[in-house]
């Protein structure tokens, strides 16, 4: 939620995200939320940062209101929707459904821009965003530095390297058959026994 004009009063309370009669969160996912940000305009690795915001703030809740209580708020002034717009605050955003996800994102970005960052956004300040995160990407794949080649007539797998790759030896699979093929008629020969 956002945090109330300087001097309002006592930590604000973070807004109950809701459960559905089965116990699942009424929550909205991290991408859901995303789509919602850029679509509002913000960008880059600051989508991610915003979803993750907005879970930390409302648990993806677009239903969630807290009324500000402990911060002397008047009432239908508290914090609003997905990103827990402070309406105390933002006046300019009276009159809007910020129950709507995508004019509370609309509200988020405005917000976020006219601050430079995250900052008016206590959950961001205090770190508890960070646990919404998604994971890091998985580490990129290790680039390709062969071409495997094989001649059924000759039994030899090649193994030819790629420009800048060190040169590998071929290897001569015809002892691999051998010693390969005597193990089969070994093993057939005592499954006769």
């Amino acid at each position: 939620m956002l945090p109330p004009i300087a001097g309002a009063g006592d930590p604000l309370e973070i807004a109950d995200p809701g459960w559905d009669e089965t116990g699942a969160s009424l929550g909205l996912s991290a991408p859901q939320l995303q789509a919602y940000a850029a679509a509002a305009g913000f960008s880059g690795a600051d989508l991610a940062t915003a979803a993750a915001v907005a879970l930390a703030e409302s648990g993806g809740n677009p239903s969630a209101y807290n009324p500000e209580t402990a911060a002397g708020t008047p009432d239908g002034q508290g914090s609003y929707g997905l990103w827990q717009i402070y309406l105390n605050a933002h006046p300019e955003f009276a009159g809007l459904n910020l129950y709507d996800p995508q004019t509370n994102a609309n509200a988020a970005y405005q917000v976020y821009a006219a601050a430079g960052g995250f900052s008016p956004w206590s959950t961001y300040n205090s770190g508890a965003y960070l646990r919404y995160l998604s994971s890091p990407a998985p580490a990129p794949l290790t680039p390709l530095t062969s071409i495997t080649t094989f001649a059924p007539a000759t039994g030899i797998l090649n193994l030819m390297a790629m420009p800048g790759a060190p040169s590998p030896t071929p290897i001569d699979w015809t002892a691999v058959s051998i010693v390969g093929g005597l193990s089969l008629a070994l093993i057939f020969a005592f499954s006769e026994l």
